[in-house]
Order: structure tokens, then C-alpha cells, then sequence
């Protein structure tokens, strides 16, 4: 399979959150640049692109905007539309229904201009696409109902030329992808707060249908300390990922007595 090397980078809370009450705290914005820094300077990773899912897209980058349709559209060309072909920076952003408002064409964060690229599937409508073509936002098709992700990854390198893939998706899509195996790294900027929601998002989240709560497991590469602050990153390389039948195989289903197993008698 061709596809970019792709990292997981993400900003959390003591309790594993990306999104909630936690945010507000003054920790949060404190631990910002140190984020910036490690996911978006080149320092760490050399990376091209990134890539959101339609959640983050709508609470992020068109805030619920609703988009401008012309129902009198005339048919637009066959197949994908690049808008730019020398952007400083890609943010892919996944549309299977084409349901982004977008108002412009880009994106401007850590102090990089990021232009959009729309994944749509065949089933978008002529108006969705007129759309996009007209606030100049590029758009590939990948895949007839459902997004296929292999076909954006080859897409992602044979028309735009990403060789370094960030993913900064919701819990559902950062899973999935470490569930199929297409992640190579992952990278936390832990703030040094937490609000106990049971109710808000968290890094990787299990979706019926779509993936599955199989573990994978970890290399440690390395942590870091940010003095401004007091967020950690901690930065590891994938190790497993757990395919379900020997999984099963192996260990079985539900958690172990961990007393029992690990401290009896010692």
C-alpha cells in the first residue's frame, strides 16, 4: 500500500480528553506553543499535510456554516479538483457527504498557511462540488459511499506529494486508523489538568460497525517536559497492533484480576 508515514499528534488532558470543560483551564492555553512547537516547526517530524475528520472540520474551520449551493450549478468537470498545487501546507479534511461550509480556500495555524483539500465520495452532489470549486478549495474523490482510505493515501502522495502525514482527527478516526494499521507514531502534549467528563471525546474511541476495542501496544520513544507550562510529551513508536483472533487466541476476552495475576503472594 502506498501511503505517507503518518502520526498521530494530539493536545489532552490528564484524563485522556481532547475536548470539554479541561480547555478552559489556563493550563491548556499555557501548553499551546509547547503543542505548536513539537507537531508543527518541522522540528520533530518533516510533515506536509494533516488530516481532520467532519467533526473537527465543523467545530474548528467552518463552525457549523451551512454551505452556499447553487441548485443551478452547471455540471462541473469529471474527477478530482486541485485548486493548489504548490501549497506551503495541505489540511485534508474528511467530507463524505460534502456537508462543509467552507469560506475560504486555507487554513492559517502555528503560523502556517494550510490549504484545504475536501475527500468527498462519488455520492456528493454536482452542487456540493460547484461549491468548493467556486471558494477554490480543492477536492479528491475517494471511494463510492464511504471513504476509501487507501486511495487517499496513494492520492495524497501521487497528486500533492506527502511524504509526512499529521492526523489530529477526533477518537473514532485516530482509532480506526491505529486499528487498520496505517499509523507509525503517536504523540501526546499531556496539560497538567482534567474534568472527569464521562461525556466528551478522548483520543482513541471504539465505534460499532467501524472498528474494535483490540488493544495495540507501544515502543517508548521519548518524553519531554515543557518548564512554561508543566505538559508532558510523551512520543511512541507502534508496536502491535492486535488482530482479533489471536487476540483472542492469546488472552482472551475481558480484563484479567490484576491482584490476583500480578500481586499474589508478593
Amino acid at each position: 500500500m502506498k501511503r505517507p508515514f503518518i502520526y498521530i499528534h494530539m493536545l489532552t488532558s490528564l484524563d485522556g480528553k481532547i475536548w470539554g470543560e479541561f480547555t478552559k483551564l489556563p493550563e491548556e492555553a499555557a501548553a499551546a506553543p509547547f503543542f505548536k512547537e513539537i507537531g508543527f516547526t518541522k522540528k520533530y517530524w518533516k510533515t506536509d499535510a494533516n488530516l481532520s475528520g467532519t467533526n473537527t472540520a465543523l467545530n474548528d474551520y467552518t463552525y457549523h456554516k451551512e454551505p452556499d449551493l447553487n441548485p443551478d450549478a452547471e455540471p462541473v468537470p469529471e474527477g478530482d479538483f486541485i485548486a493548489v498545487k504548490d501549497a506551503e501546507f495541505y489540511s485534508f479534511v474528511l467530507d463524505r457527504k460534502g456537508i462543509l461550509g467552507y469560506q475560504n480556500n486555507e487554513l492559517f495555524y502555528a503560523g502556517i498557511h494550510s490549504h484545504f483539500v475536501d475527500v468527498i465520495t462519488e455520492s456528493v452532489s454536482n452542487e456540493y462540488k460547484d461549491f468548493l470549486r467556486r471558494k477554490n478549495v480543492s477536492y479528491i474523490i475517494c471511494g463510492k459511499n464511504d471513504i476509501d482510505f487507501e486511495l487517499l493515501f496513494e492520492k495524497m502522495v501521487d497528486l500533492f506529494g506527502v511524504k509526512v502525514l499529521s492526523v489530529a482527527g477526533g477518537g473514532t478516526l485516530n482509532w480506526t486508523f491505529l486499528r487498520r494499521g496505517y499509523v507509525d507514531e503517536v504523540g501526546f502534549v499531556m496539560i497538567p489538568g482534567a474534568d472527569g467528563s464521562t461525556s466528551t471525546p478522548q483520543v482513541f474511541m471504539t465505534k460499532e460497525g467501524l472498528n474494535e476495542q483490540i488493544p495495540v501496544s507501544f515502543d517508548f520513544v521519548e518524553v519531554k517536559v515543557d518548564d512554561a507550562s508543566g505538559a508532558l510529551w510523551l512520543h511512541y513508536k507502534v508496536k502491535k497492533v492486535w488482530q482479533k483472533d489471536e487476540w483472542i487466541k492469546e488472552f482472551g476476552l475481558g480484563p484479567k484480576d490484576f491482584v490476583a495475576a500480578d500481586n499474589s503472594g508478593k
